[in-house]
């Protein structure tokens, strides 16, 4: 029985490690400027980088980008890769799975998720960096999203989990206008990316935003600190005051 065991986890185990390792051929990096109202009067600007090619992409804000590709350089002896970008999370699409992972300290956690979104298209036009963009809108996450994009960039891809249109994405927002992202740049690039998710704990969805809650907003946040009953509500006060700077979430119905 035992050897019948080992036989097992020698076929199955280096296809789960396998499974783990990403690895594409992007054709295009996009850079996007985005302003992110994430909260109670908190406003934050923040540039993303997206590669891709229609089928596989990855998409984070740019120092997550440069600490996860290893391009990352210290300047002048300060050393900022641990420094965290105001979107923390980062997306990786690969055989149609899409794998939201998110770092916080020495914790590692993700979610896998099927993302189909219905567009309709509109024939409003706009330019946008020189591009003649048509219009699409959807609702997804409890918002409703206006999006123009571009066939001349014939690549299905987007900002965040938004794709699925004949062409590449140049201006995503809320009609709320909380969420606003828009293309700055586009080039040509083909540098093969490589990515392994084995550090990361796979979640269910409902799991992972409860485990990232309670990792951005409890006592858990601060690893390690031993405090007492006064210390304890001075901190709490913290937490309190980052929930409302944190209170509105790109996705207002994670499920719908």
């Amino acid at each position: 029985m035992k050897k019948l065991f080992v036989t097992i986890l020698f076929i199955f185990c280096p296809l789960y490690f396998f499974s783990q390792q990403v690895n594409f051929t992007p054709s295009i990096r996009v850079n996007y400027d985005a302003s992110l109202k994430l909260g109670e009067k908190y406003q934050q600007f923040q540039k993303f980088v997206l590669i891709g090619n229609s089928q596989d992409y990855y998409f984070a804000a740019v120092q997550n980008y440069l600490n996860d590709t290893g391009q990352y350089k210290s300047r002048s002896g300060l050393d900022l890769k641990i420094v965290s970008d105001y979107f923390q999370e980062r997306l990786i699409r690969t055989n149609a799975i899409t794998n939201i992972f998110f770092k916080y300290g020495e914790d590692k956690i993700r979610y896998e998720e099927k993302v189909a979104t219905k567009w309709v298209l509109y024939s409003d036009t706009k330019i946008i960096n020189g591009i003649k963009c048509q219009m699409a809108a959807t609702n997804k996450y409890g918002r409703r999203w206006i999006a123009y994009f571009s066939k001349d960039y014939p690549q299905s891809l987007g900002p965040y989990k938004f794709n699925g249109l004949p062409g590449l994405i140049f201006e995503l927002y809320d009609t709320r206008d909380d969420y606003h992202f828009t293309l700055t740049k586009v080039e040509k690039f083909t540098d093969e990316f490589r990515f392994n998710l084995l550090a990361f704990k796979n979640y269910s969805k409902a799991k992972y935003l409860k485990a990232k809650y309670n990792l951005e907003n409890t006592l858990a946040a601060f690893p390690g600190l031993e405090i007492g009953a006064e210390e304890s509500k001075y901190y709490e006060s913290l937490l309190e005051k980052r929930k409302k700077m944190y209170n509105n979430p790109l996705e207002l119905k994670p499920f719908e």
